[in-house]
């Protein structure tokens, strides 16, 4: 019951915060355009607007850029540095975005406005920058060991079979994919905390974050798992209808846009809806009233 109320909530909270979502979705925007809009540029230039759209109406062809010729080095020197600035930029502004978002999806946030949002946002961006970071750190060592490690010695074994390459690979992944929602989970119960506390405590909110995944583990694992779900049939409808979306004029490019940017936007309220769930569920633990008296 606790799962189903949780959800039902962070449904509730989510659809709240549609234009908390739509802020996020338009910044979002305009960080990826920073390396797109170039790009597009780019290719006018060394195809024509014309050659370039005839070239890719059958969907994404490496060849595109592969007969760029003397202008695929500078293509991939400006590809190289513009991922690297989207990335940095873009890990800085989503710490900076989810702690405004957190702050929105409490119970008692009240009226959602955007100069709350943003000041939620500049309040908390600092320990969700750090949190993000530990997270980050233990995911990637965590894939290295469960995932890296073992396809080394299998690239470096003679003697295994393919049967058993495969299985060892299978298992763990697997592994990795099991524990990667009970990161999740202290991540967000971590951020979700750290909204709920006056001072700005990343390593403490880090602590109760794995804490509480442990504490209510069958709950908050089930309802992350039911929403990771939800996310990746989401995907996999999204990716079943707009490959097979080729416009050949500019209205049916236009219209592809518009269809890309809708389902980036509910993307974006998707993970907004798990936020708001751990929120919820954290919320109705009454060993969070102790925790913040004894700290």
């Amino acid at each position: 019951m606790k799962i189903i109320n949780s959800i039902k909530s962070g449904f509730c909270r989510s659809i709240k915060s549609w234009k908390v979502v739509l802020i996020i979705w338009f910044l979002s925007l305009i960080l990826i355009s920073v390396l797109a809009i170039p790009l597009k540029g780019a290719l006018n230039s060394a195809y024509g607007n014309s050659m370039i759209t005839e070239k890719l109406t059958n969907g994404f062809d490496l060849e595109v850029f592969a007969d760029l010729g003397s202008n695929l080095k500078s293509m991939i020197s400006f590809l190289s540095a513009g991922l690297l600035f989207v990335i940095l930029v873009g890990f800085l502004m989503n710490a900076f975005l989810t702690g405004g978002l957190f702050n929105c999806l409490r119970k008692d946030s009240g009226n959602i406005s955007s100069s709350e949002f943003f000041r939620a946002a500049a309040k908390n961006f600092w320990s969700f920058l750090i949190i993000s970071l530990i997270i980050s750190v233990i995911i990637n060592v965590l894939s290295a060991v469960l995932i890296g490690v073992p396809m080394v010695f299998l690239s470096m074994a003679e003697t295994i079979s393919e049967k058993t390459a495969f299985t060892i690979s299978f298992i763990t992944v697997l592994i990795f994919l099991i524990l990667l929602p009970i990161l999740l989970l202290v991540a967000d119960y971590a951020r979700a905390w750290q909204v709920s506390y006056e001072k700005s405590s990343c390593f403490r909110a880090i602590g109760f974050g794995f804490g509480q995944t442990f504490r209510k583990f069958w709950s908050s694992y089930t309802s992350m798992l039911i929403l990771l779900l939800v996310q990746i049939l989401f995907v996999c409808l999204v990716l079943s209808i707009l490959p097979g979306w080729k416009p050949v004029t500019g209205g049916g490019v236009f219209l592809l846009f518009l269809l890309s940017q809708l389902f980036f936007y509910f993307k974006i309220l998707l993970k907004t809806w798990r936020y708001a769930n751990v929120t919820a569920l954290m919320e109705q633990d009454s060993f969070l009233t102790s925790y913040f008296e004894s700290n």
